[in-house]
């Protein structure tokens, strides 16, 4: 039996690299599959390449309602989420320092740590997991 039969993965930053080829692995262990991205054209071909494996939905992680939508959506197609690869992130300005600015730094945390943190929060709102002491999740 496959290791992910049955299971919904939500994957943000899924329509390229790491998040795109963990995408194509999930269908093949039987995963139903969620790729959420902000570039709609990647977000498209990535959805083709799936081969209708995959639900795509464009959105800005790092926003509040764009967030809340994308689970809703995933849990309204699907019922639940197993796996949520919180896998959206940018590298942002390649610079020295004294040429990054403040909207620069501000950019990459909104992305990679607020992304992260609004996925977490709504996964824990919505599927009712509390966190242990050690910081781990578990199914409350």
């Amino acid at each position: 039996m496959p290791r992910l039969q049955h299971k919904i993965a939500l994957i943000t930053g899924g329509a390229a690299r790491i998040g795109f080829e963990t995408a194509r692995l999930f269908p093949d262990e039987g995963a139903s599959v969620v790729l959420v991205d902000l570039d709609n054209e990647t977000l498209g071909r990535a959805g083709t390449d799936l081969k209708g494996h995959a639900l795509t939905i464009a959105a800005d992680v790092s926003s509040s309602d764009d967030t809340q939508r994308y689970v809703r959506e995933t849990v309204d197609r699907f019922g639940r989420i197993d796996v949520y690869f919180t896998n959206a992130g940018i590298e942002g300005k390649v610079a020295p320092l004294v040429d990054q600015t403040v909207a620069d730094f501000d950019r990459v945390m909104a992305v990679n740590v607020r992304g992260a943190f609004l996925a977490s929060d709504e996964a824990a709102f919505i599927t009712g997991a509390q966190y242990p002491v050690d910081g781990g999740m578990a199914a409350g």
